[in-house]
């Protein structure tokens, strides 16, 4: 019963480290900031990325302020 358990929790641990090396690998990440707020996205597509970290800012920005994008990388 014990053993099944570690072997369980070895294949789900295994797993999580597997697909978590492999999705940021392959996806944009992009920073948008204002002066107050910043927001972050990430999509295996750039604009995609820009457009989440977009509105992620805008939702945190206060009226009359504007949100650009400070860095996307891969």
């Amino acid at each position: 019963m014990r053993s099944s358990k570690i072997s369980l929790l070895t294949a789900l641990a295994t797993l999580g480290f597997l697909f978590a090396s492999i999705v940021p690998a392959e996806a944009w990440q992009c920073t948008a900031r204002s002066r107050v707020a910043m927001g972050w996205g990430v999509s295996p597509y750039r604009a995609v990325a820009a457009n989440i970290a977009l509105r992620q800012c805008a939702v945190r920005t206060p009226y009359g302020l504007m949100c650009r994008i400070t860095r996307c990388r891969r």
